[in-house]
Order: C-alpha cells, then sequence, then structure tokens
C-alpha cells in the first residue's frame, strides 16, 4: 500500500472503486491465505481482513467528551499532574497519576514540591474520589490520596497482572523511570507498592514519558512499551519478558509507509473484546507550533493505531481526539490520553455500556490541570460506512471456528427470565428482560368479558412510546372495532398531553404526562413502577404505583372483545411492525384477570405482587410470575378459564449454536444484509443476499440470520468470505458464536 499525496492511502482491487482508507491508515497489505479468525471478535482497524470496498470506506470515529472526571487542585497536585493510569479491578475503577506543580507554568521553572504518586477510585468510572490512605507525609500531615514518594513517581504505570499464577503479593506490578532505566514495584493491593528487583530491569531507551508494561492474554508474556528517540524523534520501543524482571533487547516499533511524527506517549492496550489486538493512543507532539497568547511552543493531540503481534502497527493520521474549542487544551503538552480503556453505564436508559477513555487538559497555564472523560460505543473505533444509495464489503477468505472452551450457552433469544441478573428481579427470584422487540399472545383472551383487570411490574423502559398491552393493527380505533391500546411514553407526551393511555372501541382515558413525574421524565428508569387498568363494563380506572392516576368512560360498554385475536404483550398485531412502539425494559407478574379488583387490592397487589391478591383455585385469566425453571416457558399460574403457558420467541432473532454476530448502526433509512460465498466468492446455497433477512437499527451484537436460520456451525473450519451490503450504515465489528449477556 503506498502513501498517496493527498493524506489518504489506497489498495489497488479489481473493480469500479479502490479502497479508500479514511484519514490516512497507513498498513502493509496482508498476506495470502485464509485468515484464521477462530471465535474472537475481529474489529476493523486495520486491512487484514478487507478484499474490496465498493462505494464504502473506512471511516475513524471520534470520542465524545463528557465531564471532567478529577480536577488536580490539591496542594500535593497542580498543574503538571499527569501521567494517569485507569482500569477496572472488580467492583471499582482505579486512577493513578502524578501530583505535581510549577509555580510559573513553565517546564524549567521551580517547582512547588516534590512529585508524588496519587490515587483516586470510583463506583462508575464518572464521579472520583481521593480516598485519606495516611501513607505518605505532605505538609506535616499523611491526610492526602499519596501512595509513593521518591523513585518512580515521575510516571508511575501500574496494572492488574492477569497471569494466571501470578503470586498474590505482586498481583499488581507497575515500571516507573529511576537512575539507569526502568524500576519494577510490586503490590498486593494496589496501594502498597515495593521495589521487585534491586535495580533498573530495563535500560536502553530514553524513559521521561509514561512507560507501561502488561500481561499479554493472548500471548503468555509480559509486554513493554516506552520512549526512545529514533533519528531525533520521540518514538516507541517495546520488548518482552516472562518473569517480569529479565527483558529481551527493545525493538522500534513500526508503522508502515507513515511519516515520522513526534510520538510523546504511546498508551498501548490489549483489548479486553478482543485481546489479541492491541490498540494505542498515542499523544502526537507538534514541538514548533504554538497558539497566539500561549507563553511555550508545543501543541498535542491523540492519535489511534493497531497492532495485531505488538511491533507492526497500523497509525492513522488524522487525529483520534482534536484539541477542539476548549483553549485549555491548545496549550502545550495537553491532551494526553491517559493509559486505560474501561467499560462505563451510559446515561442513557436501556443501552448497553461504552468505553470511557480520559484525556488531560489546562496543563501548565492553569493553577490545576484537570482530566476529562469521554466515550465511544463499544468496538466503535473505526467502521466500514457506506451511504444511503449503498455500498458493499467483500472480506477475504476466513476461516472461523467455535471456542472450544465454552460450550453453547442453552438459552433463548431475548427475552429471557434470568435468576441472575446485573439488578434484582422485580418480584420473586426471576424476572423478564426484553432488550430487543418482541410480542406474545397470551393464549385464551380474546373474550375477557365484563370486568377486566390489566397489571404489570416494569423498570428500565427506555424513552419513547411502549406498548404493555395491545390488541391493535395501526389504525384508528374505532367505536365497536374491538381494538385495544394500554401503553406507556415516558421522555415526554402525545400531542394530547397523554403519557398513560388506556384505549378500546371509543373509550378513551389517559394519565396526563405531568402525573408521572421524575418517571415520566425519564429520570427515574432504575425504580420499579406498578401499572394497572380495571374495566368495569366500560369504566376504566388507571393506577400508578398502586394509586388511582385517572377515570373514565361508563358502565354500558360491554365485554373487552378482540377482533383481531388474543391480547398481546409488547407490541401490536401485523401489519404493524414489530419494532414499532415495542415494550422494551424488565417485567414481571404479567396479570390478565378475569376481575375487577378493588383499589385496596391494587395498592396490594403493586407492594407486594400478584400472588398476594389473585387466588389460583378460583380466579381466571393468565399470571406470568416469570418463576418457572425453563428459561424460555412462561407458565401461567391461574389453570381456570382457558388461559395457557406462553413459550417466549422473537420473529427475526433466532437462536444457533454459532451465529454470526454484528456491531451495526444504521439510519431509519438504511440497511444491512450479508451473504456468505465460499473461498472463490460463489454464494453459498441458503445463505445469498437475497434471502438474508433485512438489519436495521443500532445494536452492539445483533445475530444474522437467512429466512429465519442463523446456525453457521456446518460452515466451521472452511474458507468462507462474506459479502456485506450497507446503505447508510456503519458495521464496526463481526464474531462468530453466541451473544455474551447484556451488560
Amino acid at each position: 500500500m503506498a502513501f498517496q499525496p493527498n493524506g489518504t492511502a489506497a489498495l489497488g482491487v479489481a473493480g469500479a472503486f479502490p479502497i479508500l482508507l479514511a484519514g490516512g491508515l497507513s498498513a502493509t497489505a496482508p498476506g495470502n491465505g485464509p485468515v484464521d479468525i477462530g471465535s474472537q471478535r475481529e474489529l476493523f482497524v486495520d486491512g487484514r481482513l478487507i478484499e474490496r470496498l465498493t462505494n464504502a470506506r473506512q471511516v475513524l470515529h471520534h470520542p465524545v467528551p463528557r465531564e471532567v472526571a478529577i480536577v488536580h487542585d490539591k496542594p500535593w497536585e497542580g498543574n503538571t499532574s499527569g501521567y494517569h493510569t485507569v482500569f477496572k479491578d472488580g467492583d471499582r475503577y482505579r486512577l493513578y497519576y502524578r501530583g505535581s506543580h510549577v509555580a510559573g507554568g513553565r517546564f524549567n521553572e521551580i517547582k512547588d514540591h516534590p512529585q508524588f504518586t496519587c490515587y483516586a477510585e470510583s463506583r462508575d468510572g464518572v464521579s472520583w474520589t481521593r480516598p485519606d490512605l495516611g501513607l505518605v507525609e505532605f505538609n506535616g500531615s499523611k491526610h492526602n490520596n499519596i501512595i509513593l514518594a521518591g523513585a518512580g513517581t515521575h510516571n508511575f504505570a501500574p496494572f492488574r497482572d492477569l497471569k494466571p499464577d501470578c503470586p498474590e503479593d505482586a498481583r499488581y506490578k507497575a515500571l516507573a523511570s529511576g537512575k539507569g532505566g526502568l524500576l519494577a514495584f510490586k503490590s498486593p493491593d494496589g496501594i502498597h507498592w515495593t521495589l521487585l528487583a534491586d535495580k533498573p530491569v530495563i535500560t536502553k531507551g530514553a524513559f521521561d514519558s509514561q512507560n507501561l508494561a502488561f500481561w499479554d492474554v493472548a500471548r503468555d508474556r509480559y509486554v513493554d512499551f516506552h520512549r526512545g528517540f529514533h533519528n531525533g524523534v520521540r518514538d516507541i520501543m517495546t520488548c518482552t519478558s516472562k518473569d517480569f524482571v529479565n527483558w529481551t533487547d527493545p525493538v522500534w516499533l513500526e508503522y508502515g509507509d507513515a511519516p515520522a511524527e513526534q510520538l510523546y506517549t504511546n498508551q498501548i492496550v490489549a483489548y479486553h473484546r478482543a485481546p489479541h489486538l492491541f490498540l494505542g493512543f498515542p499523544k502526537r507532539f507538534m514541538p514548533d507550533r504554538r497558539l497566539a497568547g500561549n507563553r511555550m511552543p508545543g501543541l498535542s493531540d491523540g492519535v489511534f493505531m493497531s497492532s495485531r503481534d505488538g511491533r507492526r502497527f497500523h497509525r492513522w493520521l488524522e487525529a483520534f481526539i482534536r484539541p477542539g474549542l476548549n483553549r485549555e487544551r491548545w496549550f502545550n503538552r495537553n491532551n494526553m490520553t491517559a493509559w486505560g480503556l474501561v467499560e462505563t453505564a451510559t446515561d442513557i436508559p436501556g443501552c448497553p455500556t461504552e468505553l470511557s477513555l480520559y484525556s488531560t487538559e489546562a496543563y501548565y497555564e492553569t493553577p490545576a490541570c484537570r482530566l476529562r472523560r469521554f466515550t465511544l460505543r463499544l468496538d466503535g473505533f473505526v467502521s466500514i460506512q457506506a451511504p444511503t444509495l449503498g455500498g458493499e464489503l467483500i472480506t477475504r477468505p476466513l476461516i472461523f471456528r467455535p471456542d472450544a472452551n465454552s460450550a453453547p450457552r442453552p438459552r433463548p433469544p431475548t427475552p429471557l427470565p434470568a435468576a441472575k441478573s446485573p439488578q434484582a428481579p422485580l418480584i420473586g427470584s426471576r424476572s423478564l428482560r426484553v432488550r430487543e422487540p418482541t410480542v406474545f399472545s397470551i393464549p385464551g383472551t380474546r373474550d375477557l368479558g365484563k370486568a377486566v383487570t390489566l397489571a404489570v411490574h416494569v423498570r428500565g423502559i427506555p424513552a419513547g412510546f411502549r406498548r404493555i398491552f395491545s390488541a391493535y393493527n395501526g389504525g384508528p380505533i374505532e367505536p365497536g372495532g374491538g381494538e385495544l391500546v394500554f401503553d406507556i411514553f415516558l421522555g415526554g407526551a402525545h400531542p394530547d398531553g397523554s403519557a398513560v393511555r388506556f384505549k378500546y372501541s371509543g373509550v378513551y382515558v389517559f394519565v396526563p404526562a405531568d402525573k408521572l413525574g421524575a418517571w415520566g421524565r425519564g429520570e427515574d428508569a432504575d425504580t420499579v413502577h406498578h401499572l394497572a387498568a380495571t374495566w368495569d363494563d366500560g369504566a376504566v380506572v388507571i393506577y400508578l404505583d398502586g394509586k388511582e392516576m385517572a377515570r373514565g368512560g361508563k358502565p354500558g360498554a360491554g365485554p373487552l372483545r378482540f377482533r383481531l385475536g388474543d391480547l398481546r404483550f409488547g407490541e401490536d398485531y401485523p401489519p404493524t411492525s414489530l419494532a414499532n412502539e415495542p415494550f422494551l425494559g424488565d417485567a414481571d407478574d404479567i396479570l390478565v384477570l378475569r376481575r375487577v379488583l378493588t383499589a385496596e387490592e391494587i395498592a396490594r397487589l403493586a407492594r407486594e405482587g400478584a400472588e398476594a391478591v389473585v387466588d389460583p383455585a378460583v380466579d381466571e385469566g393468565a399470571l406470568y410470575t416469570m418463576e418457572s425453571d425453563e428459561p424460555d416457558v412462561l407458565r401461567n399460574r391461574l389453570p381456570k378459564g382457558g388461559a395457557g403457558d406462553v413459550r417466549i420467541g422473537r420473529p427475526g432473532a433466532p437462536w444457533a449454536d454459532v451465529m454470526l454476530l454484528v456491531n451495526f448502526s444504521t439510519s431509519a433509512a438504511g440497511s444491512l444484509r450479508c451473504e456468505i460465498q465460499d473461498a472463490a466468492g460463489k454464494p453459498l446455497p441458503g445463505f445469498s443476499l437475497e434471502e438474508c433477512d433485512l438489519i436495521y437499527g443500532d445494536s452492539i451484537e445483533r445475530a444474522v440470520s437467512w429466512r429465519g436460520r442463523a446456525e453457521l456451525k456446518q460452515l466451521a473450519g472452511q474458507p468462507i468470505k462474506l459479502r456485506f451490503e450497507l446503505k447508510d450504515a456503519d458495521l464496526y465489528a463481526i464474531r462468530f458464536g453466541q451473544p455474551e449477556p447484556t451488560r
């Protein structure tokens, strides 16, 4: 691949379009032969998997700036605090950094105090606290978060050692510069540190940077990345070790045809979702550039690079993190990405976790520099992107193999009742978790009679219209038409001001949005709420959390009798799309009862659950408590009256031992399809583009299916190609296997 004068790199291929690697990705062309990807997740951060792109390109995505994580305003910190390290350790996030300050904001001026290694921690990766550790004295007091003084404090870079036989007294290790090279440290708890060796363990290089090492789980070795000066330019060296003390001679990283640039730090990690991939986030330093008003020259930004062996890196020439509009990020030596990439919860209800990384600002030029958090979708560094008119990716021949260390999990498509989940069940020991649009009919509920109660406990419902109970197909609900809707709208309101609606054949009762409080504004997603409505020959009462919220209608309207069929939970009848206004979130004690509960009974139902109010020996209808041990069956606790059990499944979401899983995003008008070909490019029967079920939406891990079938284990071990058709879509990653549990 030759570096092009316009700043992009092009790989010549047959066909109408070349591969355009946006931003000037520098790489060497992959070798011949199929790529064996096993069951590992593959990201499109380089050209390794790509044979041809037609009207599509690789796009580097940029993290979104969030809140300031920490301000270094303590007396033992200051305006040159830096060289941050962050990692997730069990139920906490750990943050290490240098506390330092320069009086006049210039590198060569007198320092206000010695350098220290400091420690902070967080439960969510967002809000950080400095524990009072009582270890190191500062100005006559040990009430501070300092963990180290003296040798190594300039650039202490710790990590939790993932080596299987690592001694407990050295579960945490670190490299830091000292006289003569890099010193090795150990700790049993990440707080109390001692030297692992009495002399430097790495001596070749220049060590006035953040020099780091970690256990490479994919290759069973320790790997180090540290600074050196290569032909007068700041560059990166690497070496390896089996014991963290004896290291190989360091060698320079290689970047293909990328031009030499000053790489001030390297911040290389083994990506935890694909440990065979090394991802680096160097700070690129432009020493001669100076913005008007700055006292010192030197500007920086953050760049992105990746490697499959730890030596040869594909480096993007465009910035990964630009300084942006924040003036203080345009000062000398700012925009230094912290070492470490962690998953954190998003602030959008119902969405999966995201990646957090951290970057410095206000260095030198202010009294206290800061560390700001940035976020990116999982695997979201680079995507294959195509416009609405359509584009195509064809992979090189691939070989996938099921993971020999994990048997297929015997679970159905989501939703599923889960005995163990990130949150406690709503009622009892199990709840129904719905993360993808789904719908099921409740048997024996087409004719419910004149006295009916509908109720459910819910939690984690994302903003928008969410169908609860429905016997409706999308058209106007006409008087006498036998259609019903009982739904909720969070984060806003219907044009008429309603947030909870009950509609049936001309009867319309609703709860105004302002009566829902914080929940209606989408600010109370993790709280369990109870919704109920009663129908008494046309008189309707709606309850929220056991309290009456609205009433209307009048007696004489007759029974609830549905023209389309049994009452549904979660979405409407066709031709309405499955993803029209689906229920998403957690549900429990789904109740369709052939009698009207009193206000007192509704209040008890909300507090204690349905089994405290309903008598299975007498009551008729359907009650699904999710307490069955069968993961894909909802057992009805009210056997009288004809209602039955429900086997849950989701059209368009098949389950199989080995599936093709994609991390993708489309617009509302966009789509993605995939064809599986043999190594020569001929479509395999049953897996053609025309047979692929259309995919649209946004998902971190979605199974591809062909006319409802997703099983691919029969193709394991043989060379195949994947042909993706994308329309206004991004494809971030692929994997063969089963979906991971939702986090």
